[in-house]
């Protein structure tokens, strides 16, 4: 309907001033003008009420046919036909009710809709989809016209999200590759995987709807690389765009894993396909020519120099993983050493609750021997003792004796409480201790277990150090009687309660009795070969006789959800005994014991990765050592150890339809500069330009479907970097809530299926004021005009004629 209207309509009251303007000549000509003026001031406008309407609907993979036969069953209420548009990746106008074939249904743009709705002229719009976008955004393309929106659901889905693979293996190795698969419903599919175009067995799995895990293996072969591609098929009616994925997966001769004195571990990861070489800490000598290494051993076997070695191994990208057994962790005197520095767990697990009081005794010798070395023997044995004096608690009982000849022996203090007062005076007496005489222990020792069994201490503990052979019973230095029997001794203070541990520094040593003490009193036994591991010793040994280290409960470990887990495993079975440490910041469990303990821990440090697996698969594992699901665990674990920082580091992000690819260079600290790089990724190469010192960068095409990308050197492959090019379109959480945004936004309104729509469209009219307006001007200067020149020339004809 055609029709004049005003904005201001009010104005027009002013009109009937014109009358007031004064008699003068072309005084019409001036009326009509002002007239005009305030006409315009009341912004007439004039046409039609407008019915353009377009129909805009989602023709996408998630969506379907469901869009279309969602708006048929609206009762359309409109006074002429609507443009339709059917629109997916792209927009097409569609006279008939049928998809245009050129639309790319496999991606969703949102805007492009929008943007087709506007251009096309409408000035209103019926917008039909799941909202679900995977290009464009459009909550950056809002028109100036309502926007109607008609939410519809998505179909179903299943389709291959991920392919989760080792970046490198070893001829002849088992390869796990897990696939994740994402359903919106529960069903049945088959995984088919294929190696370099020949089927390995297929894999039938019911999914949940969500995340599944489903998790096949191969034997990798002397090629240098493994061309994987997956494929899955399920009964329900759904795209396959999304199906397949491809993956490829480096095979190198790798360097074998150092297992030092854990032959159960040795053999679970030979079963996983990864060469052992099985050693002692003679192995551990630079440079580490292995692609990890697994530690069950006491840290008095190595030397400091070794264990600074593994400890950066470790900071320089190696893998070291630590295991339980009665030579682990705090059992092991690895507290404030190299190695523990890096690993995912502290053996430290001091604490004011619940403390014991402990009664210790420190029984050292001070023989001329002790003299020997640089430092010497000594200076270490009294930093070992001035460690143990700083760990202490104030209530707890610390003495120290010392002993040479048969008469010389000596307390340097007797048991005292270890409050601040009492350590300054325990370290100034052990600062002042001096070497003398020869090797006699049994006064020193029977003095140091009369004096703990007055003391009123919970714990009672002795620490015996020794250099050399104990003379006791011999002619040397006076000592003379019967051999000594240290073992009756030991055992019948252990009968008291009191323990007794042994250290034995030196070649020198009487290894054979200290050791039977340490078996007879119920402690431990440390051998010292590299005298500077004694402060350590000391440490480890006070820290372990004061707490209870050894978790002897059965009970089923926690699985925690984690990259490095097994997906969809069974709760764990039960497991006999652990070794009790804390959880470093930074670290992450996978395993975790009592009170949240860990029993496999994981962690990053420096360029390196390590691990502690704190129970023992030789011995206290139990019921966990059968676990079906533990080999693959541990050789997952050990795989994400064997890991290398790369010199190249490639990373790909998805930008519209290109694939982004950035590759960094660094070796040894090093920008590598001035390299001709190449990228691939399915069948395409793109050469790299750096673009900055070390940093290279390109565009690829972005297929469907995954691959992983190759970034190659000449003929080199320095790179690789898996690529998931997959659409989003089935991403469709919070498709609801984007329509209604744009409704709301738009001035639109929500409709719903099977409803009436009978849409208001805004008026199609156009402004006259700028026409008044500029006919007002001009009648305003042609009366000015008028005034100006024709009427003064008038009057001077008259007054020529007078």
């Amino acid at each position: 309907m055609f029709g004049l209207s005003f904005g201001e309509p009010l104005i027009l009251l002013l009109v009937p001033l014109v009358l007031l303007l004064p008699k003068q000549s072309w005084r019409l000509l001036r009326m009509l003008a002002l007239a005009l003026f305030i006409i315009a001031l009341a912004q007439p406008q004039y046409g039609r009420e407008s019915e353009r309407l377009a129909l805009l609907i989602d023709s996408s993979d998630s969506v379907g046919t469901a869009a279309a036969e969602a708006l048929n069953t609206l009762n359309l209420e409109l006074e002429s036909q609507p443009s339709r548009f059917y629109f997916a990746s792209d927009a097409a106008q569609s006279r008939r009710e049928t998809v245009p074939d050129v639309l790319d249904t496999s991606q969703t743009d949102l805007a492009r809709a929008l943007q087709i709705a506007v251009v096309s002229g409408a000035k209103r719009a019926l917008l039909v989809s799941d909202g679900a976008e995977s290009l464009g955004s459009a909550r950056l393309a809002l028109p100036q016209l309502p926007v109607d929106v008609l939410y519809v659901p998505s179909q179903a889905n299943v389709r291959l999200s991920e392919l989760i693979t080792p970046d490198e293996v070893s001829p002849g190795e088992t390869v796990e590759v897990v696939a994740v698969i994402e359903s919106d419903v529960e069903t049945t599919a088959t995984l088919q995987p294929s190696l370099a175009g020949t089927d390995l067995e297929a894999v039938e799995q019911t999914l949940r709807p969500g995340r599944n895990a489903v998790a096949f293996r191969f034997q990798a072969g002397a090629a240098s690389n493994l061309d994987l591609s997956v494929g899955l098929t399920t009964p329900l009616e759904q795209p396959t765009g999304d199906d397949n994925k491809n993956a490829s997966i480096a095979v190198a001769g790798r360097a074998p894993v150092l297992v030092v004195g854990d032959p159960g571990l040795a053999e679970l990861l030979r079963t996983q396909g990864f060469e052992v070489a099985d050693g002692g800490a003679e192995a551990v000598t630079a440079p580490l020519n292995y692609s990890a290494v697994v530690l069950r051993e006491s840290a008095g076997a190595f030397t400091t120099g070794q264990l600074e070695l593994l400890g950066s191994y470790v900071q320089n990208g190696g893998g070291l993983m630590m295991t339980g057994g009665p030579d682990s962790f705090g059992f092991g005197a690895w507290y404030r050493t190299a190695v523990e520095d890096v690993l995912p767990v502290n053996t430290d697990l001091r604490t004011e609750v619940e403390l014991p009081l402990v009664g210790l005794v420190i029984v050292m010798d001070r023989s001329q021997s002790m003299s020997t070395g640089n430092p010497s023997k000594l200076d270490l044995a009294k930093e070992g003792a001035i460690s143990v004096v700083d760990l202490a608690y104030q209530d707890d009982l610390l003495g120290l004796i010392v002993f040479s000849d048969a008469n010389s022996t000596e307390w340097i203090f007797e048991p005292r409480p270890a409050t601040e007062q009492g350590k300054r005076e325990m370290l100034a007496n052990i600062l002042n201790i001096q070497t003398q005489g020869g090797t006699v222990l049994r006064p020193a020792y029977e003095q140091a277990i009369a004096a703990l069994q007055e003391a009123d201490a919970a714990i009672k503990h002795v620490i015996i150090l020794s250099d050399g052979k104990l003379y006791d019973g011999g002619t040397a230095f006076g000592a003379g009687g019967q051999d000594v029997d240290f073992n009756v001794i030991a055992q019948a203070a252990l009968q008291a309660n009191i323990t007794t541990s042994t250290i034995a520094v030196g070649e020198g040593a009487d290894f054979e009795r200290l050791g039977a003490i340490a078996d007879s009193g119920g402690g431990r036994y440390y051998e010292a070969l590299d005298v500077s591991t004694l402060p350590q010793i000391f440490t480890n040994e006070a820290l372990t006789a004061t707490r209870s280290l050894l978790r002897e409960e059965s009970f089923a470990p926690e699985l925690r959800p984690h990259p490095l887990a097994p997906e969809g495993a069974d709760a764990p079975p039960t497991i006999d005994a652990y070794i009790a440490t804390t959880l470093k910041p930074g670290a992450e469990t996978i395993l975790t014991g009592l009170q949240g303990e860990p029993v496999l821990a994981v962690t990053r440090q420096g360029l390196g990765r390590t691990a502690a697996l704190t129970t023992d698969v030789n011995g206290w594992a139990g019921e966990l050592a059968d676990w079906p699901k533990l080999p693959g665990l541990v050789g997952t674990v050990v795989r994400w150890l064997q890991a290398r920082p790369a010199t190249y580091a490639a990373t790909v992000e998805r930008q519209g339809t290109k694939l982004r690819v950035v590759v960094d260079a660094v070796e040894d600290g090093a920008y590598v500069d001035g390299k001709m790089l190449n990228a691939r990724v399915g069948g395409v190469t793109e050469t790299l330009e750096q673009v900055a010192p070390g940093r290279y960068e390109g565009y690829l095409p972005a297929t469907a479907g995954g691959d992983t990308l190759l970034v190659v050197d000449g003929d080199d492959i320095v790179a690789r970097e898996s690529v998931d090019v997959s659409s989003a379109e089935f991403e469709t959480q919070g498709g609801a809530e984007l329509l209604t945004l744009i409704a709301e936004r738009t001035g639109g309104q929500v409709i719903e299926a099977g409803t009436t729509y009978a849409p208001v469209i805004p008026d199609e009219k156009s402004p006259l004021w700028p026409y008044l307006t500029l006919v007002g001007l001009g009648l305003f200067v042609l009366e000015l005009l008028l005034r100006r020149i024709v009427v003064p020339r008038s009057e001077r004809l008259a007054g020529a004629g007078d």
